[in-house]
């Protein structure tokens, strides 16, 4: 036989034989993945595993992805790939409970329809989930965001266990606060979300049916509600409690000492069963904070002034790791006081809500009206730091009623793993600084409370947020000059905001007509060149504080762009030395 053949026909049968084992034997062998990312965010979690294994009744998903959108990034694109991919693992993992639909919706179609119908957001196009159960109600997310990457796992599991567990959640409510006039807007809101059980102002006991309990001003209630309170967790009860220094609903909390016979003495051990969770709160100071300063309401005929008493809170000053700001954007808090982990604290302290690196204490008996604050805020302290305002505790924690209380024998004396959030403010919870936006301080607190009052199985799930790293060189510069900026800056905005609201009440909006006479006043002319220097002054101030960061950023720029070419060249010259010198040799040879 011909050599060439013999090839031809070895080469036939393995082609013949790789066919056949990828039609048959492909198909049998198990499907490993390797996952190399540093937080193991392309596979599931064994907790969203554990979700998906406790499914009792079959779901079916519908993930509506309008991946070839204009008006979409490439970014999101990518996105909205990556979270095909991770529903797809769900589908899989739960082993035929999940039965996953992949949708494109084009514009004007039926698919499009049905989208709008179950409310998903089409800003960027459509990204969304739906998820329906026989018989009950479906659950949706309006819209995926890149914002929100680290909380996907929770944001799908929510969606499953709403599903497989659709009924309201028991939530306690234990106020030393008369909240139904001040906090009506919040109460509604609870009360439509949850099964709330109101327990009045003073509690002997909580009932079993609850799990998840909300406690706001415990200064006010006796000490067996307080105790009451410990045991609740020590007994595996979850904790939302709000604390304050200062609380500016004084009327009602004085009506409600009225109605429970409760001295003003009655809250002195709460300091203790804080220190039993692992923090503190100092009770004679209140916080301030003139970048996150909010602005008082002025009275006719007055300026609107910042009130650094009342901070609006945004986006940045928030855990976004945490379910708590889940689509939350700002939280406005009043007179709030801090919470401090103790140095000897064995709990997690999980700072949710901070404020800026330009906050500092006053005393309580400091607290004045907005105009009062201008003043004082000339004299601004040189400790101002960064504080915490809500944080989450988790982890072991002792009784401080060894013995228990009047009436009642002692109790559980600890307990390996508690679940409490801290909130250093009770004003939060009121109409008057409650904003009626959707993602405001009522999100923050059902946000809590949902996520309390549920299961192991979804509040197992945690965010996968990436690793802390120390930080380099750089991000020390940019920290640095942040400060320094921002401490240069308080003076200059103050400024800038009196001088264009003093324009502005000046220089009323007119109806022009053609063109339009420019007003030479004495004293506009001077406040419309204050409000239009300032800017630059600010500018200028940052760009100052900033100098040495940006050079720093540019060498390193310049470094990363021109290594290669330079690298190249360095190559290329070498090559060329070497030539040379083998033919000034080989010259050399023949010569």
């Amino acid at each position: 036989m011909r050599p060439a053949l013999r090839t031809g026909m070895t080469l036939t049968v393995i082609w013949l034989l790789f066919l056949a084992f990828n039609l048959v034997w492909v198909g049998k062998l198990p499907d490993i993945r390797w996952d190399f990312s540093p937080e193991k965010t392309n596979s599931l979690s064994p907790q969203v595993r554990q979700l998906l294994v406790s499914l009792q009744h079959p779901l079916d998903l519908y993930y509506f992805n309008a991946n070839n959108d204009p008006k979409r990034s490439y970014a999101l694109k990518r996105y909205g790939k990556r979270i095909e991919d991770r529903l797809l693992e769900y589908e899989k993992a739960a082993k035929g409970m999940i039965n996953l639909h992949l949708v494109d919706p084009l514009p004007f179609s039926e698919d499009a329809y049905k989208a709008r119908l179950f409310g998903l957001d089409d800003h960027e196009g459509f990204l969304g989930l739906v998820g329906t159960r026989a018989g009950h109600r479906a659950q949706r997310i309006e819209s995926f965001s890149l914002d929100r990457e680290t909380l996907l796992e929770y944001e799908i599991g929510h969606l499953i266990y709403k599903l497989q567990r659709p009924e309201r959640p028991v939530v306690g409510l234990l106020s030393g606060l008369a909240m139904g006039e001040s906090a009506s807007r919040l109460l509604k809101e609870l009360q439509r979300h949850f099964n709330l059980v109101d327990l009045g102002a003073a509690t002997q006991r909580v009932p079993e049916q609850v799990k998840t309990l909300m406690v706001v001003q415990p200064q006010a209630l006796p000490e067996q509600s307080l105790y009451e309170i410990e045991q609740f967790v020590l007994r595996g009860g979850r904790l939302m409690v709000f604390i304050d220094p200062v609380s500016e609903q004084k009327s009602n909390l004085t009506s409600t000492k009225a109605k429970t016979n409760t001295s003003t003495d009655s809250n002195t051990r709460l300091p203790e069963l804080l220190a039993a969770w692992g923090i503190q709160m100092p009770t004679d100071k209140f916080l301030i904070d003139h970048r996150y300063a909010a602005s008082q309401v002025p009275e006719p005929g007055n300026l609107k002034a910042p009130y650094p008493g009342r901070l609006n809170l945004p986006r940045q000053a928030m855990s976004t790791h945490d379910i708590s700001t889940w689509k939350l954007n700002t939280v406005t808090v009043s007179s709030s006081g801090v919470l401090i982990r103790r140095p000897k604290g064995r709990t997690t302290f999980t700072p949710l809500l901070q404020s800026s690196g330009q906050s500092e204490l006053l005393e309580t008996n400091q607290l004045v009206s907005a105009t009062e604050f201008d003043s004082m805020s000339n004299d601004a302290s040189n400790q101002a730091q960064s504080q915490v305002i809500a944080a989450r505790i988790e982890g072991p924690a002792y009784s401080i009623f060894p013995d228990g209380v009047e009436g009642k024998p002692a109790g559980l004396q600890n307990e390996a793993q508690i679940h409490v959030v801290v909130v250093a403010d009770t004003d939060l919870l009121t109409d008057q600084v409650n904003s009626s936006a959707a993602d405001s301080n009522t999100l923050f607190i059902l946000n809590t409370l949902d996520n309390l009052s549920a299961d192991d199985a979804l509040t197992n799930i945690r965010p996968r947020a990436p690793a802390d790293r120390p930080p380099n060189v750089l991000d020390r510069m940019r920290n640095s000059a942040l400060q320094a900026y921002g401490q240069k800056a308080i003076e200059l905005e103050k400024r800038l905001l009196r001088t264009e609201q003093e324009w502005q009440m000046l220089s009323p909006t007119a109806v022009s007509l053609g063109s339009q006479a420019v007003d030479t006043s004495t004293q506009l002319v001077a406040l419309n060149k204050e409000r239009l220097r300032l800017p630059m002054e600010l500018h200028a101030l940052k760009a100052e504080a900033y100098a040495q960061v940006d050079r720093l950023e540019f060498t390193i720029k310049m470094v990363v762009t021109l290594a290669i070419p330079l690298m190249l060249c360095l190559v290329a010259w070498l090559v060329f030395l070497g030539n040379r010198r083998r033919r000034l040799q080989a010259d050399v040879v023949l010569h």
